[in-house]
């Protein structure tokens, strides 16, 4: 394959890909959040935990 006929190929994958959107759109459900709040903790395989600092994530060791 030439390399325009692969670059024509490529375009037409990602109009196929553009145009399906309204129909797609409509067999997949979407996501809804959950209204309660959740708290997360990064931890690393020692333990160690990150702790917000002047607005930055930092592990105290």
């Amino acid at each position: 394959m030439t390399t325009p006929k692969a670059i024509l190929l490529g375009l037409t994958f990602i109009a196929l890909a553009i145009s399906s959107i309204p129909f797609t759109s409509k067999l997949v459900t979407p996501a809804l959040a959950n209204n309660q709040i959740q708290k997360v903790q990064i931890c690393d395989a020692h333990g160690d935990c990150a702790d917000i600092i002047a607005n930055s994530l930092a592990i105290m060791h």
